[in-house]
């Protein structure tokens, strides 16, 4: 998808952002620490999507150009749990705004990676 920098696809960069600077602070701590456990780095990880449940909050989150990691995090004690999801198979059950927020995800994600390799 081509992004053409609509006032939608600021918003949700701006969402996105802030969803990548809470994982880095510890606000979504649990999160992060699921996260990290299979290998997804939070400093370039990017919350897609939340659904808050009645016992757990389940997350995915895009963790690399081609994949995203479906988390639940459980309220209370209890394991969390997560899967590993291709990118392309994830966008094909997405809405449009939700494959627009993919696009500025990997938007973000790859303007960050240029941003390092300097």
């Amino acid at each position: 998808m081509k992004l053409i920098g609509s006032r939608t696809e600021q918003q949700l960069r701006e969402e996105l952002v802030r969803s990548n600077l809470a994982l880095q602070d510890g606000s979504h701590g649990r999160l992060a620490n699921a996260l990290e456990s299979v290998n997804v780095k939070v400093t370039g990880a990017y919350v897609l999507n939340w659904v808050p449940e009645q016992a757990e909050d389940i997350y995915t989150v895009l963790a690399s150009a081609d994949e995203v990691v479906i988390v639940e995090v459980p309220r209370g004690e209890g394991q969390v749990l997560s899967a590993r999801e291709e990118l392309a198979k994830y966008e094909g059950k997405c809405s449009k705004i939700q494959r627009i927020k993919v696009a500025v995800a990997k938007d973000l994600l790859t303007s960050r990676a240029s941003n390092l390799s300097y």
